[in-house]
């Protein structure tokens, strides 16, 4: 169960019918760009408090359960506990802490300041979980070419670019998943990957990336042939099956983010 919740945090979709799942991906897309640069504006703790509470109702909302949120904010811990320890070592501003008399090199604007990004770190994390955990990479692509379809008139290839990044959203976690039973194959030979000497890990490790190289080449190989037998043609405009539209939902939900957005920037910064 735990090896599930690992391949699911790295940013797999969760099949569900919450809110958030029927929502538009141009909402929700949009939603994330506003709250992300909300939360980085914000400039005290009440505000951060505010911005954790309404993260946490967006965690709720999505129904995929507590367990597998804690399990992806684990993946980031070295990474926060890092980011924290830099803030608190390079800003000296402010009244140093004394403890039991001994004054440390750690003053409170510094902690503070510290606190403050590390929670908007979090609550960034749990924002790109709560987009990926509802939104399919087929949508999530989709609400990306509706709404970077201006750019066309640029010449940018807007349609080329957003199926490179759905076959990357689709393909990378599946090669992710073949790596890891590779791993697996290996040391149930034998092989050890976490012990011996600098030559021997790095000869252990071509065991895992010459497989893992094959199976991709592979997976390449039939996915070009599997699109050629379709028809595919680049530059080429494509039907779809369910075009996206807007509901009422998704109008209040973005209205609702707009407002909590403006709030952040008036009052929390």
């Amino acid at each position: 169960m735990a090896r599930n919740f690992r391949d699911i945090a790295i940013g797999g979709y969760i099949p569900g019918n919450s809110l958030l799942h029927r929502l538009d991906p141009r909402v929700k897309l949009l939603g994330l760009m506003l709250l992300l640069a909300g939360i980085f504006l914000t400039r005290n703790p009440v505000g951060a408090a505010v911005n954790l509470g309404f993260v946490c109702c967006l965690a709720a909302l999505s129904e995929a359960g507590t367990r597998i949120w804690f399990w992806g904010l684990r993946r980031f811990i070295w990474m926060l506990v890092i980011v924290a320890a830099i803030n608190l070592a390079l800003n000296w501003q402010g009244t140093p802490i004394t403890v039991l008399g001994w004054e440390s090199p750690i003053t409170t604007q510094g902690f503070t300041d510290s606190a403050l990004f590390t929670a908007a770190l979090v609550e960034a994390i749990f924002l790109s979980m709560a987009l990926t955990f509802t939104t399919t990479p087929q949508h999530l692509t989709s609400g990306i070419q509706r709404m970077a379809s201006p750019l066309k008139r640029l010449g940018v290839p807007v349609d080329e670019i957003t199926l490179v990044l759905l076959l990357a959203m689709r393909f990378v976690p599946q090669l992710q998943m073949e790596t890891m039973g590779i791993v697996d194959a290996q040391k149930s030979r034998g092989v050890e990957f976490g012990s011996g000497r600098l030559s021997d890990r790095a000869s252990n490790f071509i065991a895992i990336l010459g497989p893992a190289m094959n199976a991709s080449f592979r997976r390449a190989d039939s996915l070009a042939t599997a699109m050629t037998a379709r028809g595919f043609q680049p530059g080429k405009g494509r039907s779809e099956f369910k075009p996206l539209k807007f509901s009422r939902v998704d109008w209040l939900a973005g209205c609702s983010t707009i407002l909590f957005f403006l709030c952040q920037i008036s009052l929390f910064r």
